[in-house]
């Protein structure tokens, strides 16, 4: 199957989009840090520098990950968007724990705010402006299926959150003159952001480790039993596997004792259709083709390789 060498264009476009907002973004916040010396604002700020760097990684990943496979990596390289949504995820956690200590420390040695209306200017702009990307990135990357697309648009959602908490905290603030109340946003915002963080990692994680997806399974599975029905076969053995947006699967395919080679093949290849016009999505099918009988350990996942096996 020849796969893209390049990413689509729609996914560079809310890539770079992403990146150039996120820099404005960020200059933006550390204004309103400057000028308010909020602990909360200062949270929200140091979140946008660490969104800018995974968007800088994930940038680059979402190159990687389309080139087409080669020798070294016959499968491709999809798996480039879960390392970089897991890096994404570990830098959320690392500014959440930055954002939680300077926190704690401001409780105890206190804090002078000063222009906090221009402050909550400056933050609410950056909070719209993110939360309108932060939704064309998710709703994408959930059509595409595409792991980087929703970490990074769940990481600028994230943000908004953030930013929210800022805005409201200081005009709480403002209108109580409770300062004690903006370090308290402060630590709340840094375990919004490690709850964030570490979602991201889980979800990278269960990419790298081949983890399959039950809503695909149940449709494939059901589209070969309809075939198999059809067509008086069996099958077993069937595995799938969820990388970024394409799928692998594979099955064993009984056919009656006798079955000419020719014929069995044309209706795995017909299976195979079946299948990937089931799941709706860039499917790579592997079909093994058997009789009515096999040796009792064929199904057994942790059989023995041929290297292992005693010489005879």
């Amino acid at each position: 199957m020849q796969l893209e060498a390049a990413p689509p264009q729609n996914h560079v476009r809310l890539m770079n989009a992403s990146l150039a907002l996120g820099i404005a973004i960020l200059g933006a916040k550390w204004a309103a840090y400057i000028v308010t010396g909020s602990v909360v604002i200062f949270s929200d700020a140091l979140e946008s520098v660490v969104h800018v760097l995974a968007v800088a990684l994930a940038w680059y990943a979402l190159r990687v990950s389309f080139r087409p496979p080669d020798r070294e990596h016959p499968f491709g390289h999809f798996k480039a968007m879960y390392f970089s949504a897991g890096v994404e995820g570990g830098l959320i956690v690392i500014a959440a724990a930055a954002i939680a200590m300077t926190a704690v420390e401001k409780l105890f040695t206190g804090v002078v705010l000063q222009h906090i209306g221009e402050g909550i200017a400056f933050t609410l702009l950056a909070a719209v402006a993110n939360l309108v990307l932060g939704i064309l990135l998710v709703r994408e990357g959930k059509r595409s299926r595409s792991p980087l697309l929703i970490a990074d648009g769940k990481h600028v959602l994230a943000d908004v959150w953030t930013s929210a908490g800022a805005v409201l905290g200081l005009l709480l603030i403002n209108a109580t003159e409770w300062w004690i109340m903006d370090p308290l946003l402060g630590c709340l915002v840094g375990i919004h952001l490690a709850k964030e963080g570490v979602q991201l990692v889980r979800g990278a994680i269960y990419g790298l480790m081949d983890q399959t997806n039950p809503e695909l399974e149940q449709r494939a599975r059901r589209a070969l039993e309809d075939f198999c029905a059809e067509h008086g076969l069996r099958y077993h053995r069937f595995r799938l596997r969820e990388v970024g947006p394409q799928v692998y699967i594979d099955f064993h395919l009984q056919f009656a004792d006798g079955t000419p080679i020719e014929q069995a093949h044309k209706l795995a290849t017909e299976a195979e259709e079946r299948v990937a016009e089931a799941v709706a999505t860039r499917a790579d099918i592997m079909t093994h083709l058997e009789g009515e009988e096999h040796a009792p350990t064929h199904d057994d996942f942790r059989r023995p390789r041929c290297q292992d096996l005693a010489p005879l």
